[in-house]
């Protein structure tokens, strides 16, 4: 089953984004293990963080930690760089439950790091996955979608869960996503410290365009 490690990078003052794009991708091409790579600048509307989204597939687990040990010690090293990375934080995943409206070949990937409460309770905490999901049928500018819990996460938080979206443009986000009734009325209340639902603790959010369809 192909497993997935989505990291954002927020870069020093300073460095050399082109350099570092090259730099990663090399490693990428050069992975016996890496089936997939995608690496793209965010976008800086909104409350977008981070500097760059770098996406890598994996036939599965046990690979994504052969390329950990032996091909990702370059991109290990590069991350590493003070110099050039100022702060990763990253997740790796078997894909959860997903939906589609369409293949897209471009548009805009969007991602939100998730950590509940580790008091929280299996049901709630599997009420607010199901929930995550039913957004996509409910906006109708959500393309493709996927929540999905973390294996393994680092950063600035202990990440539990990722919750992904493809949109056409960034309109669909922006506008449609962000303000829908069904976002701020009904899920929000998982977010909202002064709902008795209250379980996601730390969230971070950055989106990027992307060009090839690698959802």
């Amino acid at each position: 089953m192909i497993y997935r490690i989505t990291k954002l990078l927020t870069l020093s003052e300073g460095a050399d984004t082109a350099a570092l794009i090259h730099d990663l991708e090399v490693t990428a091409r050069n992975s016996r293990q890496v089936l997939d790579s995608a690496l793209a600048p965010t976008l800086c509307e909104a409350s977008a963080t981070g500097d760059l989204i770098w996406r890598l597939h994996f036939a599965n687990e046990a690979d994504a930690r052969a390329w950990a040990a032996e091909d990702g010690r370059a991109a290990q090293a590069i991350l590493n760089d003070t110099a050039r990375v100022r702060e990763v934080n990253s997740v790796g995943y078997v894909g959860g439950r997903a939906g589609s409206k369409q293949m897209l070949e471009r548009g805009i990937y969007r991602f939100l790091l998730i950590r509940l409460d580790a008091a929280a309770n299996s049901a709630d905490g599997a009420q607010f996955e199901y929930e995550t999901y039913e957004m996509g049928h409910y906006i109708p500018n959500i393309v493709q979608w996927r929540i999905s819990r973390v294996s393994e996460g680092s950063g600035t938080s202990a990440w539990t869960h990722l919750w992904e979206q493809e949109y056409q443009d960034l309109d669909g986000l922006l506008k449609t996503y962000m303000l829908h009734p069904h976002h701020w009325a009904w899920i929000n209340r998982w977010y909202d410290p002064e709902c008795p639902e209250h379980i996601v603790r730390t969230v971070c959010q950055s989106f990027c365009r992307f060009d090839g369809g690698t959802f």
